[in-house]
Order: C-alpha cells, then sequence, then structure tokens
C-alpha cells in the first residue's frame, strides 16, 4: 500500500511537471543557468512581436522577471537539493518512511513552483490588452494543433 502511495506521488508530480512545462516559455527566464537563455530571451522576443507588445509593457514583463528572478532561483536550488537527498536515499535502500517524507517535500516545491508560475502568468496578462490576450489565445490554439498534428503523425508511422 505505502509502495502504490510513492509512484502516485511521483506519478503526480511528473504530471505536474509535464501540465506546467508550457506556462514556462511565458512565465520568465527558466532554463538560463543551463544555457538556454539567450533562445528563451529568443521565444520572449518572437512572442513579444506577434503580440505587438509595446515598449512599455515589454519593460514591465523584464521587470516582473527580474524581480521574481531570486525567488526562482532559490526555488530550483532547494528542488535541485532535494532530488539529490531523493537519489541518494534510493541508491542508500532507504526505507518507504523516508522515501514518502522526501516526495512529500517534494511535492510541496513541485505546488510551490506551480503557484510562482501562476502567480507570474497572471501578471503577464495583467498587462496584456484584450486584443492581446485574444491573440495570444489563438497562438496557444495553433500550438495545440500543431503538437496534435505532431502526435498523429507519429502515431501514424509506428
Amino acid at each position: 500500500m505505502q509502495r502504490s502511495n510513492w509512484k502516485k506521488i511521483a506519478g503526480s508530480l511528473i504530471l505536474a511537471s509535464a501540465v506546467a512545462v508550457p506556462g514556462m516559455v511565458l512565465a520568465g527566464d527558466h532554463g538560463q543557468h543551463h544555457g538556454k537563455g539567450h533562445h528563451r530571451q529568443e521565444m520572449f522576443d518572437r512572442m513579444a512581436d506577434k503580440l505587438e507588445l509595446t515598449e512599455g509593457q515589454r519593460a514591465q514583463l523584464e521587470a516582473n522577471r527580474d524581480a521574481n528572478r531570486a525567488a526562482r532561483q532559490e526555488l530550483r536550488k532547494e528542488m535541485h537539493e532535494l532530488r539529490e537527498q531523493v537519489r541518494e536515499a534510493l541508491d542508500a535502500g532507504a526505507d518507504q518512511a523516508t522515501l514518502d517524507s522526501l516526495a512529500a517535500k517534494l511535492g510541496a516545491l513541485e505546488i510551490e513552483k506551480m503557484q510562482q508560475r501562476r502567480e507570474r502568468h497572471e501578471e503577464f496578462q495583467a498587462i496584456l490588452t484584450d486584443e492581446q490576450k485574444a491573440k495570444l489565445e489563438q497562438m496557444h490554439s495553433e500550438r495545440r494543433e500543431r503538437r496534435k498534428e505532431r502526435r498523429q503523425r507519429r502515431a501514424d508511422s509506428e
């Protein structure tokens, strides 16, 4: 029964991460520590151009991103350290109670990350005009459709 709970928690964390990833594009500079900051900036610039953001809107988004940077970095550091503890516990053959405790802590950090992402998304939405929000939704719909088509092509080729 306890092993089943661990699997449910791990599955939930994976699912939560997968669901949250699309929002990262709009949310800020995730991944810069992996050398992808330049790519993220290009994506942001492309999106800003498509939405026809004003210089004021761009500046506000940059200010919001910069203001939240320290909190994002701290959370990322905590999650990295906790994942390392999980790996070490698994390698050491830790008991289920220890793994469950680590999983609960990791789950709490995932929730915090999702909450931060939601807050950044709301800040982003607050800056947009109604026309820009509609355009953004259209862009999201088109992206979802392209993903759906890619998945279908992959399924057909298997």
